[in-house]
């Protein structure tokens, strides 16, 4: 029999203008001391006052939501910069969109590539991974990870997901509301440079005081393998931006692509794809450097995408 077509398309929702951005220098971090005891029995003589806990760990949430429209499923991935290694974390995810999102009928959570192959000084040449946990309360999601080692993560300062946590859309993709924010309550990270202390080292995330809103209603459509069924160059995110910022697209069959910055004067900025790539959603990030490795000046730039059947062209924001 022939399955209907909607019940064979993942659908790509993307994020509102307001987005939360990553930005997470390697500053120190501050909390206040909660601990009455130091690991010698001792009193804490640091109680109760605000401490230096280690270099910065941020979390965000990743430019677009993914949803698969046969299960009703829709995807919220959280990305996490490390400028130390993480023992792993805890946090409260926060939505807006009621009981048209449930964790409990059919949400599960993934760990991203930020928890795998993770170092571990009592196993050399051993990758270990973590524990992901998740479970739902009263009017939140709580998410843990964890290990009974002493595995961390790289603390590269690089960003990478860390999870990827899907919610059953109770009355299907298409009865969500027009936009669904997302929030975090109190986030724990949990680092290393202060061994044997774990103390936390977070610093920035988006809270429930300034949710992140994201669009259900512009749909960019691609088929269940995860090929899209158009193509598509999506606008950069942030724009305006400083400095960097990223850049999706689409392409529907594989071939010889390339993604060029131009200045007003139609001179070429830089090459950011020259190569044959695989049909597939594709993001990547730009730096605001010139092809010779310099800062470019602030100003509006056009990237044009180009492969074998599609040109687009989209305007972008640098502000220094």
């Amino acid at each position: 029999m022939k399955r209907n077509i909607t019940s064979q398309l993942i659908i790509i929702l993307s994020l509102t203008v307001n987005a939360y951005g990553l930005d997470c220098p390697s500053d120190s971090a501050y909390h206040t001391d909660l601990r009455t005891l130091l690991p010698n029995g001792s009193p804490n003589p640091t109680y109760g006052q605000e401490i230096a806990t280690g270099l910065c760990g941020c979390i965000g949430f990743v430019s677009e939501l993914s949803g698969i429209e046969e299960d009703s499923s829709l995807t919220l991935t959280l990305m996490l910069v490390d400028n130390e290694s993480i023992r792993g974390t805890q946090l409260d995810i926060y939505h807006d969109a009621g009981s048209a999102l449930s964790y409990d009928q059919g949400g599960e959570v993934i760990k991203g590539d930020k928890l795998v192959a993770l170092d571990d000084p009592t196993t050399p040449n051993v990758n270990e991974t973590m524990t992901v946990l998740a479970n739902e309360m009263e009017n939140f999601v709580r998410v843990m990870a964890y290990s009974t080692s002493r595995a961390h993560t790289s603390g590269d300062g690089t960003e990478g997901a860390i999870f990827h946590v899907t919610f059953k859309a109770t009355g299907g993709l298409a009865s969500l509301p027009a936009t669904i924010s997302f929030g975090l309550g109190a986030l724990a990270l949990p680092g290393t440079s202060m061994d044997p202390e774990i103390l936390n080292v977070a610093c920035s995330y988006p809270d429930t005081s300034e949710m992140v809103s994201f669009s259900t209603t512009n749909l960019g459509v691609i088929a269940q393998d995860g090929i899209p069924v158009q193509y598509k160059l999506s606008q950069n995110y942030p724009n305006p931006f400083n400095p960097t910022t990223r850049i999706s697209f689409d392409l529907v069959e594989p071939g010889q692509t390339t993604l060029i910055v131009y200045n007003l004067l139609g001179q070429r900025i830089n090459m950011l794809i020259n190569r044959s790539m695989d049909a597939g959603h594709h993001s990547l990030e730009w730096n605001g450097l010139d092809l010779s490795g310099q800062p470019v000046s602030s100003g509006v730039y056009f990237y044009e995408l180009r492969s074998e059947k599609y040109i687009a062209r989209k305007k972008m924001l640098l502000l220094r």
